[in-house]
């Protein structure tokens, strides 16, 4: 059975400003240095969750707060918590070496909004009816939802997963999360809306259940009298 890796997508709530990134490295743009070597320069205003970075090491640079990463040598990076914070910068040198250093960050405002960060598993639209045992299975020949590969189910084990609903069919209309044996109720039945995000915890027992490797028995969402779903995605 065909297998699909999901893919990864990451969204931005701001336009971010960092330069072109070089793709291509070679003696001319890059140096051989120890992580402790790098030179960089990190700009915070009065304990802001906004930290200007610049990388003036040669080479191209990839900076990250832990969560998102950019690669470029400059970025507005968006710091994600409160308080201790860390910021990695990675630089590519010329041996093929890739070095790292680590700048502390204390965090105490967050006038900056965070980023949008997602991990998309399926994105598309589709419809089930009342108690369609097949249109939300995430099955090639059994559902109407591409197969996942056991990568994913281990990949999705702990997170909170969420499901974009974009419409439902009259009040009262319910979403359940099970598997295509119907042989566990994972999620009870909880009523949705129209432009509702329905949010649950994926686990080992529903990975175990719906992987090839595992029972094989597939993930499946279904409904009391039938909603639509636009996105299926892990959101930082």
């Amino acid at each position: 059975m065909k297998k699909v890796i999901y893919s990864i997508a990451i969204l931005f709530a701001f336009a971010l400003t960092a330069c072109n990134p070089v793709e291509d490295y070679t003696e001319q743009n890059a140096v051989n240095i120890e992580g402790e070597q790098i030179d960089a320069t990190l700009v915070q205003e009065d304990g802001d969750n906004l930290v200007k970075v610049t990388v003036h090491t040669k080479g191209t640079a990839q900076i990250s707060n832990g969560k998102q990463t950019i690669k470029a040598n400059y970025a507005d990076l968006i710091m994600r918590e409160m308080g201790e914070n860390t910021v990695y910068i990675k630089v590519l040198c010329a041996d093929g070496r890739i070095v790292e250093k680590q700048y502390p960050i204390t965090v105490t405002k967050m006038n900056h909004p965070l980023p949008v960060l997602e991990t998309i598993v399926w994105q598309g639209e589709q419809s089930c009816g009342d108690w369609d045992g097949a249109s939300l299975r995430f099955s090639d020949t059994e559902g109407k939802l591409p197969t996942l590969s056991d990568d994913t189910y281990d990949w999705m084990v702990g997170k909170k997963m969420c499901v974009d609903i974009s419409a439902v069919n009259g009040e009262g209309t319910t979403i359940r999360v099970t598997n295509g044996w119907w042989s566990t109720e994972y999620v009870s039945d909880t009523e949705v809306h129209a432009g509702d995000k329905f949010v649950f915890e994926f686990t080992k027992e529903m990975a175990d259940e719906c992987k090839k490797g595992g029972l094989g028995k597939d993930l499946l969402f279904v409904s009391n009298k039938g909603l639509t779903i636009t996105k299926f995605y892990y959101e930082l």
